[in-house]
């Protein structure tokens, strides 16, 4: 019956998760899962806890084996075999949550130091072997309440929350405890009352710039097929042909093969049809001292180039290179050994407006955002034809939603199947072309706007509680080790 429990949890913990988007799921999600956790030992609780992690990695990053079927030679077995490790991998530190007494003891420190252990699962998933920080808590619930917390705490200080959130519920049903029926009621008005369309950030006199973003709903088989490359250059330089009066006209991630050269007739168009007075915005690999690199390059009076700084693990490179030689090989993932970008980077400028690059998976490392005007958008261009129709393309556009919330910017985001958007700094998305269409969309967005708190101080505020909640936990475990 609890692997049961444990399995429902798995599924409404998903469920909470874009395109589904049932964002209070989640607090059912937790609630049985800490009702089933409550009563077992230490032990029972890692393998509980692992349990429920691996079920909701499968079933909600299940997309990771639609793109090995269809884009490397392993064949289905190997995929889903690969997939499931993967799954494994990244459930790992949510064993550290299993290290708990139970929720129905010790108080409220207790709960706080349970949340904790969520917040530093969370945290470790997003730094270990380069980074995968895919369905974290506080990715559900942007356009909720907690659209307050994001610009000021971030995604990892709403993960907390939700969890408190949680056990407080936990313990005003199963034990019926009054301070908490009290909490729980005072959250559930908060939740439900709370104005979510209003902008509690000052808003400032702004400055307006126009832009294009073209989804041309290509797919990798073609975008890396060079005898598809003429016909594919033609459209985009037909875009750009109608789209001369715009200040930006943006092209996705990587949209052919051929590696920029200023020197190649494919991209000399790109050059000669912008100056200073616009510019054109396209994803596309470069070379540099024998390095290819995934880079974003700025065609304007003169170019730029910016370099994406996290890859995607095999799909882009390929970690402990020597060892693994033979899986790169078998991926068949053209130019799958790419280098990071250089970690120091160059501000991008559009006249006074500062542009932020964020290439694909970047979007979920909100550290790679440098923030430092109140002048500033975000561009962010992604392939996610790699995922077909799955939940990936929707649950990436979430991520980019939230980013948009904490740091208070518009997101123009351009992809080659989808799903383009134009995201406010509301984290709400104004405008959009949906998965596997031909596109274009066209408007202008504001540019000057408040700085947030959490772009000048990060995680710092999350990890400084986390870090109160370890330290007090620790020493009532000390104390009472010496009673």
């Amino acid at each position: 019956m609890k692997l049961l429990y444990l399995s429902i949890s798995s599924i409404l913990y998903v469920l909470s998760f874009s395109p589904f988007d049932y964002k209070f799921s989640i607090f059912f999600s937790l609630l049985l899962l800490f009702y089933v956790l409550d009563d077992l030992s230490v032990r029972d609780k890692v393998r509980a806890m692992l349990y429920f992690s691996v079920g909701f990695h499968l079933i909600g990053v299940s997309w990771i084996s639609h793109s090995l079927i269809n884009y490397s030679s392993l064949g289905y077995l190997l995929s889903y075999v690969i997939t499931f490790i993967v799954a494994i991998i990244i459930s790992l530190p949510y064993a550290l949550v299993g290290l708990h007494q139970s929720a129905s003891k010790n108080g409220f420190i207790n709960l706080c130091f349970i949340a904790s252990l969520f917040v530093v699962a969370e945290y470790l998933k997003s730094v270990v072997f380069g980074g995968f920080p895919w369905l974290l808590i506080g990715h559900t619930q942007n356009s909720t309440a907690f659209d307050f917390v994001y610009p000021f705490f971030g995604s990892l200080a709403v993960s907390y929350l939700v969890v408190l959130v949680s056990l407080s519920f936990y313990m005003a049903i199963v034990h019926s405890r009054k301070f908490y029926i009290s909490l729980s009621i005072v959250g559930l008005l908060m939740y439900s009352l709370t104005n979510k369309d209003h902008n509690f950030l000052t808003p400032l006199q702004t400055n307006y710039v126009s832009f294009v973003l073209y989804q041309p709903n290509i797919y990798p088989d073609d975008s890396y097929d060079s005898n598809r490359h003429s016909p594919l250059m033609e459209k985009y330089n037909n875009i750009l042909i109608d789209n001369q009066s715009s200040d930006l006209v943006i092209f996705p991630e990587t949209i052919i093969s051929s590696p920029y050269d200023k020197n190649n007739p494919l991209y000399k168009y790109f050059q000669s049809s912008t100056n200073k007075s616009n510019l054109l915005i396209s994803g596309l690999f470069s070379f540099k001292n024998n390095q290819y690199y995934n880079s974003m390059i700025f065609f304007s009076d003169d170019t730029k180039t910016y370099s994406k700084r996290k890859l995607v693990p095999f799909g882009e490179y390929t970690p402990w290179y020597n060892t693994l030689v033979n899986l790169s090989e078998n991926l068949n993932i053209p130019l799958s050994n790419l280098s990071h970008g250089s970690k120091e980077i160059d501000q991008i400028s559009f006249g006074n407006i500062n542009l932020i690059p964020m290439i694909c998976f970047e979007s979920n490392f909100p550290n790679l955002i440098k923030s430092s005007t109140d002048n500033e958008i975000i561009i962010n261009i992604s392939n996610d034809g790699w995922f077909g129709k799955t939940l990936a393309p929707h649950q990436h556009l979430q991520i980019t939603q939230i980013r948009a919330l904490e740091f208070n910017r518009y997101i123009l985001r351009a992809t080659n199947t989808g799903i383009s958007a134009v995201i406010n700094n509301q984290g709400q998305v104004i405008d959009m072309l949906e998965n596997n269409v031909e596109g274009i969309l066209k408007g202008q967005i504001p540019t000057t706007m408040t700085r947030s708190f959490y772009s000048q101080y990060g995680d710092l505020s999350i990890l400084m509680l986390i870090f109160l909640s370890l330290l007090i936990k620790s020493f009532n475990i000390a104390t009472k080790y010496h009673e």
